[in-house]
């Protein structure tokens, strides 16, 4: 008897595919820059949950009882999006500068009096972009498709520290802790200035920046190979002493 999966098409094999989107990357930009560098942060250790949080009103009636009755309407006020992540490895510079919330303080470990109250999605905000290292083209030909049409790829324009960094100092090895939220980019404070082009977009698949800084990424990689195995990258190489 032939098997059923000789003759399925692709939109039937969807139905019932597993799809494991492998690890993904971390990238960091300065958000309030248009076409600010991206900079490679880290390495996910395992999922990366996405959660997406609603905010609503609710409308009263006296049809329902009033303010202490079940609301007669409910309205959409907006959402953010929580992004966790457990980073493997990740750049120490970085984490710093995630601490600072993109220099809302100057100094990392201190909080001076004026930096009290200072506004963080109109004035120091992040691009935060998501990349997993496995092709996943959901009804594309991955032999044709870009990267911003893989379905776990995400770019967010507005992004905060939304948590505490938490460095797991472990016997067997560190991992980094920590959450961020996704937030719609904010029209800036005057009236008069030129507005943000992403301007209420919580979220895309935006990956302008990403070759530049996946060539970084490589760059870093080739250098911490070449300082452990210097042999191995150069023939010519001096033994490093032990």
């Amino acid at each position: 008897m032939a098997s059923p999966n000789a003759t399925a098409t692709p939109e039937q094999r969807a139905i019932v595919d597993v799809w494991v989107p492998g690890r993904t990357n971390l990238y960091i930009a300065d958000g309030m820059l248009e076409g600010a560098a991206l900079f490679y942060f880290g390495e996910q250790s395992d999922d990366t949950p996405i959660t997406t949080r609603e905010f609503f009103n609710d409308v009263p009636g006296d049809s329902h009882g009033g303010p202490n009755g079940p609301p007669i309407e409910r309205q959409v006020l907006g959402r953010i999006i929580n992004i966790g992540f457990t980073l493997s490895t990740w750049s120490q510079e970085i984490r710093e500068w995630l601490e600072n919330h993109n220099f809302a303080y100057q100094y990392p470990g201190v909080i001076q009096d004026f930096e009290i109250g200072t506004p963080l999605l109109s004035r120091h905000r992040y691009r935060l972009l998501i990349v997993g290292i496995r092709a996943n083209f959901f009804g594309a030909d991955p032999a044709n498709a870009e990267k911003n049409e893989d379905w776990f790829c995400s770019n967010y324009p507005c992004a905060i520290l939304s948590s505490p960094v938490e460095i797991n100092q472990g016997t067997k090895y560190a991992a980094l802790r920590f959450t961020m939220e996704g937030h719609r980019v904010p029209p800036l404070p005057e009236d008069g200035d030129p507005q943000p082009p992403k301007r209420g977009i919580i979220w895309d698949r935006d990956i302008d920046g990403l070759a530049a800084a996946q060539t970084q990424q490589a760059g870093m990689q080739r250098a911490a190979m070449a300082a452990v195995m210097p042999s191995m990258l150069n023939p010519n190489a001096e033994p490093v002493p032990t």
